[in-house]
């Protein structure tokens, strides 16, 4: 996945040749703070991020690699007044209470108060009702080669008539993977147990983002791709469907319509949106990020890649899985959860929805 990267001095003073986008805020900024939350309707705990800023992206706003700021006040106020305090679980990570659940219709702001004093507000923003998933399927495509099998993805989310909606679409796939035991010691040693079949979580951090302009009504298609077919493996995709407000829908497309920038030399210095936070008590520090407040509906498929497979399209791929060491034959490993070149990887069982 492309970032953007920060400018954090004017390197490039040449002026652009292509359109510059110029109907909403942004700044470039060398220090500021960054937050990053959200609630809905499903079962928390939710979780809230806070950091200085040194390497923060643009485009993917809960990636930090800046100083975590601690021992900060962090709270949910709703629309009533009711304040629920946050408790710092690792520093400049804040997590809600057990039992507090955000309410569909109610609307919610984060208040967070630093140690130093200053206090850090986001506008309120209303939970909608959960969206509904029209389909979220799959199919087998066969084909001569293996390496152009595929497993194409369809998705569409069902649109109420007679609104203006927008949504938010987080992806997460998890992958399962087999690797290769060791030949077993001579007797009369015994044999360790081969637990060679693991889950990994490939990171994404790429939205979707859909509105129901002049689809009111209608279902919304996703362009989730296909998966491939490199192993017999299972593979899971799982969809986390938001309906947000106008304002966070435009907040994320912006960032999308900055991440499409080139980044050539001619190109506009990228510069920083902001978001729907605020420094109430001190109007010059700059604040990055976003409280996100929807209605949520997570959904998961799990494709399987074993079963219904044609049976020449079966043969072909054991053929492929050896010829390319997709099993790691030369690392052997009695333990899958053991093998750190393997990115991301979960262990044994994949996180509870």
């Amino acid at each position: 996945m492309r970032h953007l990267l920060l400018f954090f001095c004017a390197l490039f003073l040449l002026s652009s040749c292509e359109t510059e986008i110029e109907d909403f805020q942004t700044q470039n900024v060398s220090s500021a703070i960054v937050v990053y939350g959200e609630i809905s309707n499903v079962d928390g705990p939710y979780n809230v991020r806070l950091n200085y800023v040194s390497a923060y992206s643009p485009y993917d706003a809960t990636q930090f690699s800046g100083q975590p700021i601690t021992d900060a006040n962090v709270r949910i106020v709703d629309g009533n007044g009711k304040e629920t305090a946050y408790y710092e679980k690792s520093k400049g990570y804040y997590l809600s209470p057990v039992g507090f659940k955000g309410a569909v219709g109610q609307k919610y702001k984060l208040r967070i108060k630093l140690s130093g004093g200053k206090t850090i507000e986001s506008n309120f923003q209303t939970i909608n009702a959960a969206p509904e998933l029209a389909e979220f399927s799959y199919s087998f495509k066969d084909a001569t080669k293996v390496e152009d099998m595929r497993f194409p993805l369809t998705a569409s989310i069902k649109d109420p008539k007679a609104s203006e909606d927008y949504y938010f679409v987080k992806r997460q796939d998890f992958r399962q993977f087999l690797l290769t035991c060791p030949n077993p010691p001579p007797p009369p040693a015994p044999v360790p147990a081969c637990n060679c079949k693991c889950w990994q979580a490939p990171q994404n951090t790429q939205p979707y983002l859909l509105d129901d302009f002049l689809l009111s009504g209608k279902n919304l298609s996703l362009d989730l791709g296909q998966l491939p077919y490199e192993d017999l493996t299972d593979w899971v995709v799982q969809l986390d469907v938001y309906s947000v407000s106008k304002e966070a829908h435009t907040y994320w497309k912006r960032l999308e319509d900055q991440r499409k920038l080139s980044g050539g030399i001619f190109d506009k210095v990228p510069a920083q949106v902001i978001g729907n936070l605020t420094c109430t008590s001190d109007p010059s520090q700059e604040v990055l990020g976003y409280f996100m407040v929807g209605g949520l509906t997570q959904k998961r498929l799990s494709v399987d890649r074993f079963n219904g497979i044609p049976t020449e399209a079966y043969q072909k791929l054991l053929f492929y899985v050896d010829f390319q060491n997709v099993r790691y034959k030369d690392i052997p490993l009695w333990n899958c959860k053991d093998a750190a070149f393997i990115k991301y990887n979960l262990g044994y069982s994949l996180p509870p929805l």
